[in-house]
């Protein structure tokens, strides 16, 4: 099999989105897929149609062993009409991190940047004109196998799907806690995108979302520290000081946590990253020294929670809608993805640039 990329265009295009469709992410018609070959080396790069993603093996370790990690970036439409992903080194290198946890080979950044600009030209016309419309990357790296018994992988799965999310207006999220379920313990997983630790938060979203909630706030395995809302970071303004948890192993590294960290301090906003009691927040809520607390991640963005229930009681924010700390960060993130405010990290990629680029 040959290290070089294939690209082989589908002979069989779908019906793309309408804009008042029916609600739900849709997947474009190409991807990007390659497997591993002897010495764990990558062979194969394919970008081709979608149903082309060879199957994996029922002995295969994702399969029977959960040996899946995955990460999510993606590209957005310019205001230029040009297409840019977001910091996607940032996510291979995060996603090689979860490989190395989970004995999985490691993919090459600069192969993977090759082949998903290849998929992206394919599927452009599945963006949106509009400056700011995004496609949505979800990368996963599975491992394959002929073992009932979990270990290191050898034959492993790459692939890069490509979606267009559904129409969302921006709104307020609502989280609440929840007795008898735990995302993370020291020393585990909680730092990664596994396939295990996603599917474990389905039936505590679940119990939230029929509570009227959005999200899950997580809290450590003592029921006393912040670590999430849902899949994504929490950021509160704490007597006027922008706070987040701190990266300890049991929190995701979130690319889009790490962006607002990064401009905040660009701008000469104190940022603290600390642990967070809950105690401490929900006091601070009463009080008024909580003045607002926000969610990132790659599909949210910066998204402002209005709500944390704890208990059966509801904390509500001052504010029903973004704060000036959150709208600042929010509007600031969309301005870099639209091309319209200063990029001064060098974070949009543009799929024409073709040089190595590294987190």
């Amino acid at each position: 099999m040959s290290n070089e990329l294939t690209v082989t265009p589908t002979t069989t295009p779908r019906p793309r989105p309408e804009a008042d469709g029916p609600a739900g992410a849709v997947l474009t018609d190409h991807a990007f897929f390659m497997r591993t070959g002897k010495r764990r080396s990558w062979q194969g790069l394919t970008v081709a149609d979608r149903d082309g993603i060879p199957p994996l093996r029922p002995t295969a370790g994702a399969v029977l062993a959960g040996q899946t990690v995955v990460d999510e970036f993606a590209a957005y439409r310019l205001a230029d009409g040009s297409v840019a992903v977001f910091r996607p080194d940032s996510h291979i290198k995060r996603l090689n991190n979860g490989a190395r946890r989970l004995a999985l080979p490691q993919v090459d950044f600069d192969r993977v940047w090759s082949s998903v600009r290849a998929m992206i030209e394919l599927d452009e016309g599945w963006l949106p004109r509009e400056a700011g419309a995004s496609l949505r990357l979800r990368a996963v790296l599975a491992a394959d196998g002929t073992e009932l018994t979990p270990g290191p992988a050898g034959a492993c799965l790459f692939y890069v799907l490509g979606s267009v999310p559904a129409a969302a207006a921006p709104g307020t999220l609502k989280a609440m806690t929840l007795d008898g379920y735990v995302r993370a313990w020291p020393g585990g997983t909680g730092d990664l995108n596994t396939a295990g630790g996603l599917a474990a938060g389905v039936v505590p979203a679940e119990i939230a979302a029929n509570y009227g909630n959005d999200h899950v706030l997580w809290l450590d395995g003592e029921g006393r520290f912040v670590q999430q809302i849902g899949e994504l970071n929490a950021f509160f303004v704490i007597d006027g000081v922008l706070t987040t948890p701190a990266l300890d192993r049991t929190v995701l590294p979130g690319v889009t946590r790490d962006s607002v960290v990064k401009l905040a301090r660009d701008a000469g906003t104190d940022v603290v990253e600390r642990p967070v009691e809950l105690a401490e927040v929900l006091k601070g809520i009463a009080d008024g020294s909580v003045t607002e607390c926000f969610a990132t991640g790659t599909a949210a963005g910066v998204a402002p929670v209005v709500s944390l229930g704890h208990q059966g009681e509801e904390y509500r924010l001052a504010s029903e809608e973004a704060g000036p700390v959150t709208a600042r960060f929010r509007d600031l993130l969309d301005g870099i993805h639209r091309g319209e405010s200063v990029d001064r990290f060098g974070w949009m990629r543009r799929i024409t640039e073709v040089a190595p680029v590294h987190a």
